[in-house]
């Protein structure tokens, strides 16, 4: 691989944050999860399943015996002795059998211009974008980044961090990350060729195989957004099967005729201990 400011971690690096017993763990969280989805009528749709940021955040705290950190739009979640990580969920797109496309995921801001889009000397967001000058809107948009790490090093003496992923590809979901070196950042460029007047492309700031970044416009932030695909066939993840299959059920009729204690245990519970 390029020696990017993204690196993706190789399975047996990412097997030496997430052992068996934290797999363990993970796996015991989704279960958990799986059953608070709520039922479908009969004859409607399968749901997505739904799970928030901060159950996931929670879910890596007890599978590495992490601490707690993140607090709104602070730069990291967990915070170990001697590193850091963000984390984050992505949804990834599936042909009509159920398989992974060639599309990218859902996104993700590393960094967000928060406010009016005003860099504080005479130019702003808008304007820079207006002018066509996107490789003073990289500085700006490197210097933001460089500022929000720096935080964490500073306050928490961490020099290492990285970005755990969950990838949610329907019943399946994929355990991934990437470390993070800023020190490479004098290495990336604008891609001129794809970037357009409300968007820019980022050259070599990731492999291209597993990803990209972009600067918005309108969004005011720096986008990532992962090819699951690709991920999944080069072995870099850890995937769970859930097995999941949608549970149709009238939860109104069950109170009714006083059913729901028996559902629980009959439905409910033997999915949780699997």
């Amino acid at each position: 691989m390029q020696d990017l400011v993204l690196t993706p971690l190789s399975k047996s690096e990412l097997s030496s944050f997430f052992d068996k017993n934290a797999l363990k763990v993970i796996h015991f969280f989704l279960r958990k999860s799986i059953v608070s989805q709520p039922e479908k009528s009969e004859f409607q749709e399968d749901l997505p399943i739904q799970i928030p940021k901060e159950h996931i955040e929670q879910w890596i705290v007890q599978a590495l015996g992490v601490r707690p950190i993140g607090a709104g739009s602070y730069p990291i979640d967990v915070i170990s002795k001697d590193w850091g990580a963000d984390v984050k969920m992505l949804s990834c797109k599936l042909d009509k059998f159920g398989n992974l496309t060639n599309a990218d995921s859902g996104e993700t801001s590393l960094a967000q211009k928060f406010g009016d889009g005003n860099f504080g000397d005479g130019n702003t967001l808008d304007g820079l974008f207006a002018q066509g000058r996107r490789e003073l809107i990289w500085s700006k948009w490197q210097d933001i980044l460089i500022s929000k790490y720096n935080k964490v090093e500073e306050v928490h003496n961490v020099n290492n961090i990285y970005y755990f992923f969950i990838l949610r590809a329907g019943t399946m979901f994929h355990l991934c990350g990437m470390k993070l070196d800023l020190t490479k950042l004098d290495r990336t460029s604008v891609n001129e060729n794809r970037s357009t007047n409300d968007s820019i492309w980022i050259n070599k700031f990731l492999e291209n195989e597993y990803g990209h970044i972009k600067i918005y416009k309108a969004k005011k932030r720096l986008e990532l957004r992962l090819k699951p695909k690709k991920w999944v066939e080069n072995n870099m993840v850890i995937s769970f099967d859930t097995n999941f299959k949608q549970i149709s059920c009238n939860i109104r009729e069950k109170i009714t005729n006083n059913e729901l204690n028996d559902y629980i245990d009959d439905i409910l519970v033997p999915i949780l201990k699997e």
